[in-house]
């Protein structure tokens, strides 16, 4: 039996080990911010370089990448390894068996498209896989368990990456399609309306029962897809108002579901992806100017008759006068960012928890808060540089609807990207979309991924062609010689 004075001791020893750990552990995570600023830097500015040099040179067919590849592993061992040691006082192997299984998915992914597919734009693939090492880190800060998921997700976001790289390499036409996709469109959204799940306001999630798992998608996010071959095999070809008809009800018909599904976020993102998509195909300006009032004055009609969009207005115009109710999420968002600082409070060290819809809507405020807004700055430059490489990407192709089918991915992907950001950091109305490539969730990094397989694809038939071109002129070099010789 212990004596009260032993158990006394012994608490107190124990309370001092555990309080020697806590103190070791902050010196580790402020010290090593730094080094996570330097190696994302490293990465951006490494990125960075590329598409300025292949801007210049209008192509990235023989770029490589590098040592990038490298310092993501580095990133993914240093940072979940900083956060294996934060619990306990030995290793949690659970988050190392997480920092392999992420390191070795993306080495996979990584190495096998460059053997494969000759032509990929490696500096391409490179950033969204750092994007979403990005996410993984602070997945795994806040919810160890999605973390895992967002692994899985991972994976068959490089399926769907490869099947989408595919199918573009093999698409030419496509025309005899058109209609059957939008059929397919249309069910895909009317799903939520008849069996969908109420999340954050709006009716646009499905739950499946998948392997004895209850499973929710986001039909909506695949209908993205379709939009992008609906507007790239439709605007790809000289045609008259009258015959572009059938896709102009679709895409009206599809905001309209949307809306009565009070997905006003996702309605805004197909919008959008018109807007653009549209008068860069036809230079049809006055259809593009009533298609932009029409939505401008759909825009006002919302704020009187939904609710929800009240708040968010309101809250976007003074997060402050309602703390506590109308104005919690966006200024906690805020709070979190500026209280990162430039280079973060450290990983494992600041309370991201505490920020609403930290894990998915508002994942980038969580992580300034730990890693800074330098990082913070360098997720934006990333975004950018993909916009930037997928605009390059669709000049450089020859074929019409190829060109269209990099435009709208690229389109989608960058519009979504400021959507989030700018309704986090409070430059326009926060809307309940994903992150590309950081959030939580399998439908958006699924999508997210098959939209990066368009523009690769397009990259590598380009590749292809111009291979092909080259073929042909030395063939009629050879023929030249020949005739000269004779």
């Amino acid at each position: 039996m212990l004596t009260i004075g032993e158990e006394f001791l012994g608490y107190f020893k124990g309370k001092g080990s555990e309080l020697m750990r806590d103190r070791q552990y902050e010196i580790f995570a402020l010290t090593l911010r730094y080094w996570y600023v330097f190696l994302i830097g490293y990465i951006f500015f490494q990125c960075l370089k590329s598409t300025l040099h292949g801007k210049r040179n209008k192509e990235f067919k023989r770029q490589g990448g590098g040592n990038v590849a490298f310092v993501i592993v580095l990133l993914i061992f240093s940072a979940l390894g900083l956060l294996s040691i934060r619990e306990t006082t030995t290793i949690d192997l659970d988050i190392v068996v997480l920092a392999v299984l992420a390191a070795t998915i993306f080495l996979f992914q990584y190495i096998l498209l460059r053997f494969v597919f000759k032509g990929l734009d490696c500096f391409l693939l490179l950033i969204v896989d750092v994007l979403f090492v990005m996410g993984l880190i602070m997945l795994q800060r806040l919810s160890p368990s999605q973390a895992m998921s967002q692994v899985q997700w991972f994976g068959m976001g490089c399926i769907a990456l490869v099947a989408s790289m595919i199918v573009t390499t093999l698409v030419k036409g496509g025309r005899r399609f058109l209609y059957l996709l939008m059929v397919i469109g249309i069910f895909l959204l009317i799903l939520p309306l008849a069996f969908g799940d109420i999340i954050g306001g709006a009716k646009n999630w499905v739950s499946i029962s998948l392997f004895g798992k209850e499973v929710g998608f986001q039909p909506s996010e695949f209908v993205k897809l379709i939009l992008v071959f609906v507007f790239a095999i439709e605007f790809s070809q000289e045609r008259t108002f009258k015959e572009r008809l059938p896709v102009f009800i679709f895409t009206a018909l599809c905001m309209l579901i949307l809306v009565l599904s009070r997905d006003l976020g996702g309605a805004l993102l197909f919008f959008g992806l018109f807007l653009f998509i549209y008068p860069i195909a036809t230079s049809d300006i006055l259809l593009t100017a009533g298609a932009a009032g029409a939505g401008t004055a759909a825009a006002i009609l919302s704020y009187y008759l939904f609710s929800h969009v009240k708040v968010r207005v309101e809250a976007w115009k003074n997060p402050w006068a309602n703390i506590e109710d109308r104005g919690y999420q966006i200024a906690h968002a805020l709070i979190a960012i500026g209280s990162g600082g430039f280079v973060g409070a450290g990983l494992g060290l600041g309370i991201p928890y505490i920020i609403p819809a930290s894990k998915t809507d508002l994942i980038f405020a969580a992580i300034c808060e730990e890693m800074g807004i330098l990082v913070g700055l360098m997720i934006i430059g990333f975004y950018a540089i993909i916009a930037i490489r997928g605009a390059i990407i669709a000049m450089n192709t020859e074929n019409r609807l190829d060109a269209l089918l990099a435009m709208g991915a690229t389109v989608s992907l960058s519009l979504q990207s400021f959507v989030i950001i700018g309704g986090v950091i409070k430059l326009i109305p926060l809307t309940g979309v994903t992150m590309p490539f950081v959030s939580y969730g399998g439908s958006s990094m699924v999508v997210s991924f098959a939209m990066i397989g368009i523009i690769e694809g397009v990259a590598v038939k380009t590749y292809r062609a111009s291979l092909d071109d080259e073929a042909e002129d030395v063939k009629e070099e050879n023929a030249e010689y020949e005739g000269e010789d004779e």
